[in-house]
Order: C-alpha cells, then sequence, then structure tokens
C-alpha cells in the first residue's frame, strides 16, 4: 500500500518525465523527420510511455527501498520497456540516416539511460534517508 506522500512523488516525477516528451518531440521534429520519423507518432507514443514509464520507475524506487523483490521485477521490466519504446520506434522507422545520426541515436539513448539510472538510485538513496529518519 503507498502512502499519500509516495504517490503525490509518484505523480511528481511522471509529470516531469511527460515534460520532457515536449522537448524530445521537437528535436525528433527538428532533427528526423526527414529521415521518416513522424513526430507527432513519436510524441503520442512517448507521451503515452512516459506517464507509465514515470509510475513504473517510482514504483521501483520503492519496492527496491522496502526490499520487495518481486514487485522490483516487475516494476524494473515495465519501466525499461516503456523508458525504450519511443527510441525503439525511431530505430524501426527511420530511413537513409546517415551513420553520424545513429552514433548520435546510440548516444543520446545511453546518456538517457545513465540519467535514468541516477534518478532512480538518488531516489533510493533520498528514501532510504527519509525512512531512517521516521
Amino acid at each position: 500500500m503507498r502512502t499519500k506522500r509516495q504517490t503525490f512523488w509518484e505523480r511528481i516525477w511522471a509529470s516531469t518525465i511527460i515534460l520532457y516528451t515536449f522537448v524530445a518531440t521537437f528535436v525528433v521534429w527538428k532533427a528526423l523527420h526527414k529521415y521518416g520519423v513522424n513526430p507527432y507518432i513519436f510524441f503520442v507514443i512517448d507521451l503515452i510511455t512516459s506517464w507509465f514509464y514515470g509510475l513504473a520507475s517510482a514504483r521501483l524506487v520503492v519496492a527496491i527501498i522496502h526490499k520487495r523483490w518481486s514487485e522490483t521485477q516487475k516494476w524494473g521490466w515495465l519501466s525499461a520497456l516503456n523508458f525504450m519504446l519511443p527510441q525503439i520506434y525511431i530505430l524501426v522507422v527511420a530511413r537513409r540516416v546517415p551513420r553520424d545520426v545513429y552514433v548520435i541515436i546510440y548516444s543520446v539513448i545511453g546518456v538517457m539511460v545513465a540519467f535514468a539510472v541516477v534518478g532512480i538510485v538518488s531516489q533510493i538513496r533520498v528514501a532510504r534517508k527519509d525512512k531512517i529518519a521516521e
């Protein structure tokens, strides 16, 4: 059972991720539409998956803190899947893309993965400190 505080922070985290969707869509529109990536389709995919990624990653943090390992596995997989779907869309539909663009796409994915891991680890640390303080 999640507390009101946990629910609040889950929603803040998910909302922040959705804001990122607008930035990512702008970048896709500017840089990748000429290679067959439809920014509107990307936006819809990213918007839907962003909300689920935000909730899943927040619940992943809570599951890790409370050592609920079966939940950790479930939320970890859901988080990873929703994180990767928009990037998979780009890789599937992009055509005649110069090699340098693929390097940039993979680099962005790598940076985003690193950012996600750092964000989740920092949330776990803060939550554990809060739990110890209680």
